[in-house]
C-alpha cells in the first residue's frame, strides 16, 4: 500500500510538473513582451517630455542657422517678429515630409503667409537636390546640420509644423504632415482671430 501510494504521488507531481512547464513555456512570452512594451512605452513618454501643447505660448528659441547649400539667407529667430508665419521642420530623407511638403507648396504658391524651413540633420548635397526635385515653398531655410535648434524648440519627430504669432511665440504645434483640412480647422482660425490678418490675403480654398 505505501509503494502504491507514493507511486501515485510521483505520478501527481509529474503531471503537476508538466503542468507547471507548460504553463511557463506559454506564458513567459506574453510576459516578456508586455514587460517590452512597457518599457518601450516608459523610455518613450521620458524621452518625449515636451508634449504638443507645452511649447505653445513660448517664446521660440533665439538661434542663428546657415543657409541649405545654394541658398543666399540662413534663418535666424528675428526673421518670426513683425507677422504670422509658420515653421516646418523637415528633411530629405523623412519619407512623410514629401506629402508635407506638397501642401506647403501650394500654400506658398497661393501666396497664404510666409513658410520657414528648417532642414534638419540633412546632408546638404541631399537636402539641395531634394529642393530642386520637389521645388521650394520656403521664405528662407535654416540648415540645422546637427539638429541642436530642433533639440531646442522639442522637436522629436518629423515632419513638424509651427504656428507663430509676429512676436516670435508658438500660438500652434503641428507633429505630422499639415493637409488642406487640417490647416483650415486649425491655423486659419488662429490667424484671422489673434493675428487679425486681412482675409483676403488667404485664397478662398483656405477660407
Amino acid at each position: 500500500m505505501g509503494s502504491h501510494h507514493s507511486i501515485h504521488l510521483h505520478h501527481v507531481s509529474e503531471q503537476a510538473e508538466r503542468k507547471k512547464t507548460h504553463y511557463v513555456s506559454t506564458y513567459t512570452p506574453v510576459l516578456i513582451a508586455l514587460g517590452l512594451i512597457t518599457i518601450l512605452f516608459s523610455a518613450y513618454s521620458f524621452l518625449n517630455f515636451d508634449s504638443p501643447d507645452e511649447s505653445v505660448g513660448n517664446n521660440t528659441p533665439i538661434f542663428s542657422l546657415p543657409p541649405v547649400e545654394g541658398e543666399v539667407s540662413g534663418l535666424n529667430s528675428n526673421d518670426f517678429l513683425g507677422q504670422y508665419s509658420l515653421v516646418s521642420v523637415f528633411a530629405s530623407w523623412c519619407e512623410e515630409c514629401q506629402e508635407n511638403h506638397n501642401f506647403l507648396l501650394k500654400l506658398s504658391t497661393e501666396q497664404g503667409l510666409p513658410v520657414y524651413g528648417l532642414n534638419y540633420k540633412d546632408r546638404p548635397e541631399d537636402a539641395r537636390l531634394w529642393l530642386d526635385r520637389h521645388g521650394n515653398p520656403f521664405t528662407k531655410i535654416g540648415a540645422d546640420l546637427n539638429g541642436e535648434v530642433a533639440s531646442k524648440w522639442g522637436v522629436y519627430g518629423l515632419p513638424e509644423i509651427f504656428l507663430l504669432n509676429n512676436k516670435g511665440q508658438v500660438v500652434y504645434r503641428h507633429m505630422g504632415s499639415m493637409d488642406i483640412d487640417r490647416f483650415n480647422q486649425d491655423v486659419l482660425p488662429l490667424i484671422t482671430k489673434y493675428g487679425k490678418q486681412d482675409e483676403h490675403i488667404y485664397p478662398p480654398e483656405y477660407r
